[in-house]
């Protein structure tokens, strides 16, 4: 006898149901077997955000196409330059003046109200990819930030909560389950029975609230479900074992660290990354590295300020050179997670051929909050159908040259599109495509990028 796991499941929670009471099933033998879905051939995909925008001055690279040079703060992507794509002029239409909204709609390009009310957004990039890749790996999706919150964002809108401590993360992906197998899936159904109840008591309510309280219920709803289809998961992948980790690969990940030591904290999440993404725990991981509000300091250099501080640097000289020096740790940091993914083979070709990765911030110019020509890096992807080696460039044929030795005239292409029609999400839709998700748009897309697709 084969019973669908999801009927089996349900029938477990409601026996009694009408006796305010639900009774597991015993564990027979036709459920015995997680109905996972087969293996596919790993298509993965990252993405990183920093806050506030950059030094734009210094940050921006001054030639398109493929005989472009880097500025200081990208030197160190010099090494990459063959897997790896900057690109010039891109923005979120809906975003653009809005202030300090610009990490919560980095990946799905909401409507952002310009009065400051009610804000409702709506389902993030990484999210979709998850549906498509996340099917057949323990995690469908890995939410975490250094600093800051969770980038990622459900179909019903709801943030879905990040992780920031590198010791739990890794037991949860790789730890052994506390009190075996058994008795995890015995508190699995507890929590199972729970969830049912507590939907069953807010259907009962919901037809006696007003608007506002039904908003707020419905995404209390919301979280409640996505429990619900995490606990059904995570009981389907307990016959599954999880990938042995060597002792002293474990210990790396394990050990206390020290925030104040940003360098190594910024890596040793790297290097967790790295590790879900090989074992094929998860294909789709976001990481917001610093806060938007208070994060970013970096003492490893001597720069005791937030990034939103620098930021603000108000034309002082000094501060905009601090700037600089972090932009320049940040993306030396992500280059380092572009060494740890060349390293790694993967199959027939190594771990960032078949991992796109998008690197950057929802703000350009943080002064005054400029969120147009945005700081953008997609690095990776060989084998998905992504070609890099040149710097492609919205604004240029536009306005035919640079002008960053005056820096008010630079600065306006950084508060007003050049090209209306270089959106951002017209690189989300990019992405989504080349991991298989059927999409013809991605929120306001006018089509995908066709300079890096081969």
């Amino acid at each position: 006898m084969n019973i669908p796991r999801k009927t089996w499941q349900m029938s477990r929670r409601h026996v009694l149901r009408g006796l305010g009471v639900s009774i597991a099933l015993p564990m027979l033998d036709c459920m015995a077997a997680a109905d996972l879905p087969k293996p596919t051939p790993p298509k993965r995909s990252v993405f990183l955000y920093i806050p506030n925008g950059v030094n734009t001055l210094t940050w921006q690279i001054e030639q398109a196409g493929a005989d472009y040079v880097f500025t200081s703060p990208l030197a160190s992507l010099e090494r990459h330059r063959a897997e790896l794509s900057p690109i010039s002029g891109l923005h979120h239409p809906m975003v653009l003046g809005k202030n300090h909204q610009c990490d919560k709609v980095w990946l799905t390009g909401a409507d952002v109200p310009a009065n400051g009310g009610a804000f409702r957004n709506t389902v993030s990039a990484d999210q979709l990819m998850a549906e498509v890749q996340g099917k057949v790996t323990r995690f469908p999706s890995l939410e975490l930030a250094v600093e800051g919150h969770s980038l990622a964002w459900s179909r019903d809108g709801i943030q879905i909560p990040a992780e920031r401590n590198v010791k739990s993360i890794f037991d949860r992906l790789f730890g052994d389950d506390r009190g075996g197998k058994d008795v995890v899936r015995r508190r699995l159904n507890r929590r199972g029975s729970i969830l049912d109840a507590v939907l069953t008591d807010a259907r009962r309510v919901n037809g006696k609230l007003g608007a506002a309280d039904r908003n707020k219920l419905d995404e209390y709803l919301t979280a409640v479900r996505q429990v619900e289809v995490q606990t059904e998961r995570a009981d389907a992948w307990l016959d599954v074992p999880k990938p042995k980790i060597p002792p002293e690969e474990a210990a790396h990940f394990s050990r206390k660290l020290d925030m104040s030591r940003v360098r190594e904290y910024h890596r040793t999440f790297y290097d967790l990354m790295v590790l879900a993404l090989r074992t094929d725990m998860t294909r789709v991981i976001t990481c917001m590295i610093c806060s938007e509000s208070n994060g970013g300091a970096i003492p490893d250099i001597g720069i005791s300020q937030t990034r939103h501080a620098l930021s603000h640097h108000n034309g002082d000289p000094e501060q905009l050179r601090r700037l600089t020096e972090t932009d320049t740790f940040l993306v030396e940091q992500f280059s380092y997670f572009l060494d740890q993914l060349k390293t790694h083979q993967d199959h027939d070709s190594c771990l960032l051929d078949t991992t796109q990765v998008l690197w950057g911030s929802g703000m350009a110019y943080g002064h005054s909050h400029g969120n147009a020509n945005l700081p953008t890096l997609y690095a990776g992807g060989k084998a998905l159908g992504v070609k890099h080696g040149q710097h492609v460039d919205f604004n240029l044929p536009k306005i035919g040259h640079y002008n960053v030795a005056v820096p008010n005239e630079h600065y306006k292409i950084c508060g007003r599109p050049v090209d209306e029609k270089a959106r951002l999400s017209n690189l989300l839709l990019t992405m989504l495509q080349r991991v298989d998700v059927e999409a013809e748009q991605f929120q306001d897309s006018v089509g995908t990028i066709s300079q890096v697709v081969a």
